[in-house]
């Protein structure tokens, strides 16, 4: 069975040169942050530590090994002395392995990209890398209002209608990633002078005009998911806003009501509020689970 067959989880990792998105697990070659909201699980570097520091705790290590050895020699028989220093060399080799790993810089480690590479994602540009933060970014706004919306949807499901939403949204940067390196070789030749014949030079135009097309329309594409996103983070988050006025009107219009002879309904207008923003979340998920829902 492939990742894929399982329930619906994104991975997402990323270091200084990619961003990776998948439906299998990731990891980094060094110290990693491990975040995991909803149905996404984010692994980040890990705090990376200096070549000075890294020697120091090598030296450590040494020198409590040295100690170690010493103590034992002293209690065991002089005929054990390869055995001890076997030990030791072996306990010299695995603190000085362990000093160059934590100094080393932490990269991405997508272990069955080649076993699987149509559930994978690679997301190197600085353009396409800093769009899909964003998208995480209106991701993370969705992810937090979850919890409060639990009479409306079902967290579980809308965790991973999330996460469906930033696999499209890896998919359309991947493709624009592509189209991009085209635009640019053909601009580079465009800008060169090496187009000599008038055929050519029409074949370039042709190509540089498809290539336009199929940017424009892999930006709509982005600009339609930020929308629908944004949308439903906004439309969460007045949720949220509203419900909060309400129980306060609501406890304040009772206290009122003690106090007033002829009582108070102070909250009314909170509650019309909230049942529009219960509508505008409904409706939010709705359209957010029939462009983006089970496309995986």
């Amino acid at each position: 069975m492939s990742p894929s067959d399982h329930p619906f989880h994104l991975w997402i990792a990323r270091d200084a040169q990619v961003t990776a998105v998948a439906l299998t697990e990731m990891r980094m070659s060094g110290r990693a942050n491990v975040h995991e909201w909803g149905s996404i699980t984010e692994v980040t570097p890990g705090k990376q530590i200096t070549g000075s520091a890294a020697s120091k705790r090598v030296t450590i290590q040494l020198i409590a090994v040295a100690i170690v050895s010493l103590y034992v020699c002293g209690l065991a028989s002089a005929a054990y002395w390869w055995l001890l220093l076997i030990v030791d060399l072996a306990l010299v080799l695995l603190a000085v392995a362990a000093g160059f790993k934590a100094a080393r810089r932490s990269t991405v480690v997508a272990p069955d990209i080649d076993l699987y590479p149509g559930i994978h994602r690679l997301l190197t540009t600085h353009e396409e890398r800093l769009s899909f933060r964003d998208l995480q970014a209106l991701a993370e706004r969705i992810g937090r209002t979850l919890p409060a919306l639990d009479s409306l949807v079902d967290p579980s499901d809308a965790a991973e209608l999330v996460a469906e939403s930033l696999w499209e949204g890896a998919a359309v940067l991947a493709r624009r990633q592509e189209i991009r390196e085209v635009r640019d070789e053909l601009g580079r030749h465009a800008s060169d002078g090496t187009v000599e014949t008038n055929r050519a030079r029409l074949d370039l135009q042709s190509q540089q005009q498809r290539a336009g097309d199929l940017w424009e329309e892999v930006n709509a594409d982005l600009a339609r998911l930020t929308s629908h996103l944004m949308a439903t983070a906004a439309a969460g988050e007045m949720f949220v806003r509203d419900q909060d006025l309400d129980d306060t009107l609501q406890r304040t219009g009772a206290a009122l009501d003690k106090l007033s002879l002829d009582g108070s309904h102070a909250g009314a207008y909170a509650g019309e509020q909230l049942a529009d923003e219960t509508t505008a979340v409904l409706t939010a998920y709705r359209e957010l689970n029939d462009l983006y829902g089970g496309k995986s």
